[in-house]
């Protein structure tokens, strides 16, 4: 069969890669604006009001220093002596408490924007019901790129928007002064600065190319990092000896990251020379005409302590006014990622009109022509699959590792669409039903399950939160999965943290034995996590499809017998799909489909597809072998207690469906 042409999946937006000037940057400037509004306005206004008075202030004293020198040279009356001390000392103590309540009034307000942007950010990830996205790795490094921007360019931005008002309010102050002084320095000083502030912005934009250019480097250093402590990779890490590989490779990434940010960084100071060195030309032309004014009498000693607090202090304002448009100017770039990230639209298109509710489902699930491949360079996954699931019956998959089926299971669950064809619920598009909607009437094992680092009880309800509270449903869907015995045995029974990562609540941070505490979690198995992961899909025991993938791997035929029996007693007359390697624990499903390269090979009962003697049947007696003992060679004398080939039904437990 010939493979259909496919619509192209949605891909997820990205800011331009050039990062220059464009609508992005001021809708996300618009953004970010609207977000430090949110986030508190009092504070905000409070800030920049603190802010702005800060900028003023400087000034303030620099005239007053001049006033002082003034009234000293000229021998003025003492009591004008004393007002202008007082004033100067009254400015000296605002220049002091003024920018420390600024600084706690920014941190207040960063704190709250903080939380709403992360708010928003898991928001916006959230509200992508599929698969498709995090499965991409340009996704990966906008998402990583969003998380660091979100946490930092507000603030940033925000910061440097109400620093450049404080450091505009400087400069102006102390740029009058000049201009009153000599109004051609004056010019000469604002046209200096004009260099300053392009450099300072090219720079910003180089800074947040390089932000972008390394996160992919950055992800990677971050894997090599977190194996060295992952408590699933450590064992392996530690018995081939690859702590070292992998150290080295994550200081090659940072070394890498860093020698980029090292030349951008070289090349920003080299380009920030010729500024510095006007500036500098700048201010030594205006000393020079105040030693001369001086020598001529056109100037007091306060003119001259003006002048030179003033200079200094505008070299410094156009610094800062550089510095923090530079770093707004960087904040937005960045910050075009974490808005695109915001704003994305679901990877999972819904039909037209409003969605509608899913009904229990009565007749059957059909797949009609499914086709399924992940993107569009990857090789077709799924080739025209014809399927009716019917309910009240369970249904077994099989087949050799990639044949699909596990594609189906997440065709079902609705966490990828098919390529092309449809998935039909009773008649009606799965694309019709909102997927959160659709997933509640599911109840599912995968075979990568979760383990969460969080108590036995929450492992268990997590299966369904409404029901996560009550003591009596999260027991019975452990009792149903053959594993509350062993919760009830750990140390604080269904409360006992599954964890040693993490330390449980009310306990003491430290090590045991050092003054920290005795007690921290406690693991479990591979066979018993497993068991965990079915008692929390068996907590939606009443759910309309209950499908299981692989659900018994990591058990013995015994617990794997359990199972079956506990969801053959739980389940009875409801719809089921089993994925199973182990085909002795699916040979009574009502019906087997065996798939193959994508399609399906071939279905029935087990025994029809046996006597089909077709490629179940091949599978089946090739894992039947493994059970049988070996033909006595001829003329041997049977072993006592041997059992004959002809005896053994079949591999695996005969749990049933």
């Amino acid at each position: 069969m010939k493979p259909p042409k496919p619509a192209k999946p949605p891909k997820p937006a990205k800011p331009p890669r050039s990062l220059r000037p464009s609508a992005d940057v001021v809708r996300a400037g618009r953004t970010a604006a609207g977000l430090a509004w949110r986030s508190g306005r009092g504070a905000l206004l409070l800030y920049l009001a603190g802010s702005v008075v800060a900028g003023l202030l400087p000034a303030a004293a620099a005239l007053l220093v001049r006033e002082l020198f003034d009234a000293i040279t000229r021998h003025r009356p003492t009591d004008d002596l004393v007002r202008v001390a007082v004033l100067l000392v009254a400015v000296s103590l605002g220049i002091a408490l003024v920018p420390a309540v600024t600084d706690f009034l920014r941190e207040q307000h960063a704190r709250r924007v903080q939380l709403r942007v992360q708010d928003e950010l898991f928001e916006g990830v959230n509200r992508l019901p599929g698969l498709r996205h995090f499965e991409d790795p340009a996704f990966q490094d906008e998402l990583r790129l969003a998380q660091e921007a979100g946490s930092s360019a507000p603030g940033m931005l925000i910061g440097s928007f109400v620093g450049g008002v404080q450091a505009l309010v400087t400069f102006l102050g102390f740029l009058i002064t000049v201009c009153v002084l000599n109004p051609w320095l004056g010019a000469l000083t604002v046209v200096m600065a004009l260099p300053t502030f392009r450099t300072q912005l090219t720079a910003g934009r180089r800074r947040a190319a390089v932000i972008r250019d390394i996160v992919a480097s950055s992800r990677r250093r971050l894997f090599y990092a977190s194996l060295l402590t992952d408590t699933d990779a450590v064992k392996e890490i530690r018995l081939f000896g690859l702590q070292d590989h992998f150290k080295d490779r994550a200081r090659a990434e940072l070394a890498a990251a860093s020698e980029t940010e090292r030349r951008t960084e070289l090349r920003n100071l080299l380009r920030g020379v010729p500024p510095s060195v006007l500036g500098v030309a700048v201010y030594g032309a205006g000393l020079v005409w105040v030693v001369r004014a001086v020598g001529e009498g056109t100037l007091s000693v306060g003119d001259v302590s003006v002048f030179l607090a003033a200079t200094a202090a505008i070299q410094t304002g156009v610094g800062q006014l550089a510095s923090t448009g530079s770093n707004a100017y960087q904040a937005l770039l960045t910050f075009v990622s974490y808005r695109a990230l915001r704003d994305m639209a679901p990877d999972l298109k819904q039909l037209d009109g409003p969605a509608e509710e899913p009904r229990p489902l009565r007749s059957s699930i059909t797949f009609e022509n499914v086709w399924f491949r992940y993107d569009d360079t990857s090789p077709w996954v799924l080739r025209g699959v014809d399927l009716t699931l019917s309910a009240g019956t369970t249904t077994a998959l099989v087949g050799l590792n990639g044949a699909g089926k596990t594609t189906l299971v997440k065709l079902l669950c609705r966490l990828y669409d098919p390529t092309v064809g449809r998935i039909l619920w009773d008649g009606t598009d799965l694309r019709a039903f909102a997927p959160d909607e659709l997933r509640r009437r599911i109840g599912v094992v995968f075979q990568d399950y979760g383990r969460y680092d969080l108590t036995a009880s929450e492992n268990v309800g997590l299966g369904r939160l409404d029901r996560a509270a009550d003591p009596e449903a999260v027991t019975a869907a452990a009792r149903a999965a053959g594993i509350h015995d062993r919760l009830s045995r750990l140390p604080a029974g269904y409360s006992t943290l599954l964890s040693r990562i993490f330390v449980p609540e009310g306990e003491q941070g430290g090590f045991p034995g050092a003054g920290g505490p005795s007690f921290a979690g406690q693991s479990l198995s591979g066979g018993e996590w497993q068991r965990v992961a079915v008692a929390r899909a068996f907590m939606r025991s009443d759910a309309d499809l209950m499908i299981l993938d692989e659900p018994s791997a990591g058990l013995d035929a015994e617990a794997e017998k359990e199972i079956h029996d506990s969801l053959r007693t739980l389940r009875r007359g409801a719809t089921g799909v089993v994925i199973s390697h182990r085909l002795g624990a699916v040979r009574d499903a009502g019906r087997i489909v065996v798939l193959g390269d994508g399609r399906i090979v071939e279905e029935g009962t087990h025994r029809e597809l046996m006597e089909r003697g077709g490629r179940y049947a091949e599978l089946f007696e090739l894992q039947a072998d493994g059970y049988r003992p070996e033909e006595p060679a001829a003329g041997a004398v049977p072993v006592p207690g041997s059992v004959p080939a002809s005896a053994v039904p079949g591999p695996g437990p005969r749990g049933g469906w």
